[in-house]
């Protein structure tokens, strides 16, 4: 056994090897406490140096390298490096505008809320919109084009043209040259170019100046044009939530410049289809002008975070109105009146477009409805015989006889009209459900469409026109004559063309006082059974001047957007139905 002594040594020993264990260990753990915290300093200059290299080459006027090639970015990323109040923005250089980080063309966003009524404005459900408003433009309203319907004024918003000068007439219509019928909803048949080269869309005038487009489900874009389509495109599908649709435009603004579209537009259908499933009164239409209005505030928000309010011009639009009507009981049922076997096709719902299958039965036809219509809520034409006011004269496209019925009527066949009621829920009886109807008389106030714009190229409502400007606008007098006069207080000029072809609405209350007057001469068209209905939504035509000052901004036709769109996007416009001098109105000089 070892002695005492010796235990005692051998106990220092071992005290003396642990000591020594311990402090190599504390050692090692002091080094790689040092490696760590290293390899931490140097994983975190890594963004630093990035960041420092991006701002470099900023400051260079060039853009950061990983942006370059990116076409599609996450939501969360904004081309703008520092937050919006540090940059002023809006400098040109060479006919571009900087957001203070990127190079931009001068940009047009377009979007259509299809069916979106003008003061479906004024039910307090859209806020972002009436934001938008204050902050740009709300004009009273839009005057959409003959016949009030969807594809037509699509149309005529992207030509500048009449629906009877582009030729897209109806939704539905057929063109007795071409022998053949165009439908809406036929994805085949309607990009097919034979029926869109009456007109130039201004994303087709836009690529042919070298301006490059994007558009997403707007009617006529996925067709060739003059040879042309858009740089990028998306045709139309169902049920894509208006988010997805504002993603979409944001993720082209996200482009680098040489890919960047500027021309943007898109297209929402939600309110339309719910007003004509339900009516415009009911919840889901208000719910749907909720969903619209929450995207397009996020969309202008997003606009104000990557820095391009003084870059990006943002115009929202409707196509048209909506009016309420009751299945059955609101309808002229044609086979009461006319042997529906011999026609080729009623187009144009709720209007009444006859096309008989035999030229020779026009004659007969016509006589027959004439007859009928005597001291009823519509009126019968022959082509040739439509009010000019309407510019719905192409002579292959709009049919032979065409009935225009009062509101809330609609013109169809008992088959029809089963079929179609058919197709609706079946929440109650058939008879009197009520559903939403448009493509009325473009002039009647249920029909009037909405806009609302802000951006740097807007002028604002208080700010007086350019001098020397000279103002068209249609009288209902039957007089050829033409003569100038002065504006009061003012020095501007003011055509008054007497049963001319174009309106430019331009003076408040001169261009109010017109459609007030167009309107009533409309209403006493079908007698007085309507009077009172116009008398209560137009007012009195002896309107006093004050009170029409009054108004948001002058109201104006969508004939008018087309050149409006060409002056900001710089490009030339082709020729169309609008006037030269509106956009000076309404855009900076």
């Amino acid at each position: 056994m070892p002695s005492r002594s010796e235990k005692a040594t051998a106990g220092l020993l071992d005290s003396s090897s642990s000591s020594s264990g311990r402090q190599r260990q504390a050692g090692e753990n002091r080094r790689g406490m040092v490696l760590v915290r290293s390899l931490g300093v140097l994983l975190l200059s890594i963004p630093v140096l990035l960041l420092l290299m991006c701002s470099g080459i900023y400051l260079f006027g060039s853009e950061c390298p990983e942006m370059a090639d990116r076409a599609r970015r996450p939501a969360h990323e904004y081309l703008s490096l520092y937050p919006t109040a540090n940059h002023a923005g809006g400098a040109h250089t060479d006919g571009l505008l900087s957001n203070g980080t990127h190079m931009f063309r001068p940009t047009v966003i377009l979007v259509s809320i299809d069916g979106f009524r003008a003061d479906y404005l004024d039910r307090g459900l859209s806020p972002s919109l009436v934001h938008l408003g204050k902050q740009g433009l709300r004009a009273d309203y839009m005057v959409p084009s003959f016949p009030s319907s969807t594809f037509p004024n699509h149309y005529t918003i992207a030509t500048g043209l009449y629906p009877g000068s582009h030729g897209i007439v109806s939704n539905v219509f057929y063109d007795s040259q071409l022998n053949d019928t165009f439908v809406y909803k036929d994805s085949k048949k309607n990009i097919e170019s034979k029926w869109w080269e009456g007109g130039e869309p201004i994303w087709v005038t836009a690529e042919m100046q070298g301006v490059k487009a994007g558009i997403d489900m707007w009617p006529g874009s996925t067709a060739v044009i003059k040879g042309y389509k858009p740089s990028y495109v998306i045709p139309y599908a169902d049920r894509v939530h208006p988010t997805e649709k504002t993603q979409q435009i944001l993720e082209w603004l996200d482009m680098p410049l040489e890919k960047r579209p500027a021309f943007l537009a898109t297209y929402m259908p939600e309110v339309d289809s719910a007003a004509h499933s339900l009516g415009p009164d009911a919840r889901k239409v208000n719910e749907a002008i909720q969903m619209v209005d929450e995207a397009l505030g996020d969309l202008w928000k997003a606009i104000e975070q990557r820095n391009l309010t003084n870059v990006v011009n943002l115009m929202v639009v409707s196509d048209h109105g909506m009016a309420a009507s009751r299945a059955q009981t609101n309808a002229i049922y044609l086979d009461d009146i006319i042997d529906v076997r011999r026609l080729r096709g009623l187009y144009g719902w709720p209007l009444g477009g006859i096309e008989p299958l035999d030229l020779a039965d026009v004659p007969l036809f016509y006589q027959q409805l004439k007859a009928a219509s005597e001291g009823q809520p519509w009126a019968v034409y022959l082509r040739e015989d439509l009010p000019k006011r309407f510019h719905y004269a192409h002579a292959t496209r709009v049919a032979p006889i065409y009935i225009i019925p009062e509101v809330p009527y609609y013109v169809t066949t008992r088959d029809n009209d089963k079929f179609h009621s058919e197709q609706m829920p079946p929440r109650r009886a058939m008879e009197g459900r009520v559903m939403g109807a448009h493509g009325y008389d473009n002039l009647h106030p249920l029909m009037r469409a909405m806009f609302v714009a802000v951006g740097p190229a807007f002028r604002e409502r208080s700010v007086s026109p350019p001098p020397g400007i000279r103002f068209a606008f249609v009288s209902d007098s039957a007089s050829a004559s033409t003569n100038t006069t002065a504006a009061p207080d003012s020095n501007v000029q003011i055509e008054r063309v007497h049963g001319g072809d174009k309106v430019s609405d331009m003076e408040a209350e001169q261009d109010y006082l017109d459609l007030v007057r167009s309107a009533l001469v409309a209403s006493e068209q079908h007698g007085q059974r309507y009077r009172a209905e116009y008398d209560g939504l137009w007012g009195d035509a002896g309107v006093d001047a004050k009170t029409v000052g009054n108004v948001r901004h002058p109201p104006f036709e969508n004939v008018e957007l087309y050149g409006l769109m060409a002056r900001i996007l710089g490009i030339e416009p082709a020729p169309n139905n609008g006037t030269a001098e509106f956009s000076r109105w309404w855009l900076r000089a």
